[in-house]
C-alpha cells in the first residue's frame, strides 16, 4: 500500500517539478511517511523514479495492447482509427502518466538518458508490433497500398506521435480532436489500397 502511495506521488511531483526539482521528502511528506521510509521499498530516488518511469511505458502499452484484443473483426481503417483514439483516451484519461513520460522522454536527465531510452525503446517495440500487425493484416485483405509493412508503421507512428505532442498544445478538445480526424484522414487517404 504505502509503496503504491510513494510511486503515485512521485509520478505527481517527477511530473510537475522534474527529477532535480522533487526530493525524496516531498514525496514522503505527501504520502505521510518520514523519508527513511522510502528506503524500505527503493533504492533511492534515481530508483524510485526509473520504477515510475518503467511502469509507466508497460501501462501505456497495455492500453493500446487491450484494442487488439477486442479488435477482432473490423477493418484496418477502423483499427488504425481506434488506435489513435485510444491513444487520445490514454492522453485525457490518464493524464498525469501520460505528462510524466512525455516530459522524461522529451527532456530526460542526462544521467538517465540512456536507461530512459533502453525503456521506451521496449515500449516501441511492442507498440511497432501491434502495428506491424494491423498493417500486414491489411495489406493480406487488399485494404492497404502495396508498401512496405515498415513505411507504412513507421508513418503511422510519427501521426501518433505528433498528434501525442500537440495534445500538450492544445488545450481546446475540439480543436485537438479535428486536428487528429483529419490527420488521420489524409493518411488513410495516402494508404488506402
Amino acid at each position: 500500500m504505502t509503496r503504491n502511495k510513494l510511486k503515485e506521488a512521485a509520478l505527481r511531483l517527477f511530473g510537475q517539478k522534474g527529477y532535480d526539482g522533487t526530493a525524496l521528502s516531498e514525496i514522503a511528506k505527501e504520502v505521510g511517511v518520514k523519508t527513511p521510509a522510502i528506503y524500505a521499498f527503493f533504492e533511492g530516488k534515481e530508483d524510485l523514479f526509473m520504477t515510475v518511469f518503467e511502469e509507466s511505458m508497460s501501462s501505456y502499452t497495455e492500453f493500446i495492447q487491450a484494442l487488439t484484443d477486442s479488435g477482432e473483426g473490423m477493418d484496418t481503417e477502423k483499427k488504425l482509427h481506434e488506435l489513435l483514439l485510444r491513444h487520445y483516451d490514454f492522453q485525457r484519461n490518464r493524464h498525469e502518466l501520460a505528462v510524466f513520460t512525455f516530459r522524461y522522454l522529451v527532456f530526460p536527465p542526462s544521467f538517465l538518458e540512456e536507461r530512459l531510452q533502453e525503456s521506451f525503446e521496449r515500449s516501441d517495440l511492442l507498440l511497432s508490433g501491434i502495428i506491424n500487425a494491423m498493417m500486414q493484416e491489411g495489406l493480406d485483405r487488399g485494404e492497404l497500398v502495396d508498401l512496405p509493412v515498415e513505411t507504412l508503421t513507421d508513418a503511422f507512428l510519427t501521426l501518433m506521435d505528433g498528434l501525442g505532442v500537440q495534445y500538450n498544445y492544445y488545450k481546446s478538445p475540439e480543436l485537438f480532436e479535428r486536428k487528429l480526424e483529419h490527420g488521420f484522414e489524409l493518411f488513410w487517404r495516402a494508404v488506402k489500397a
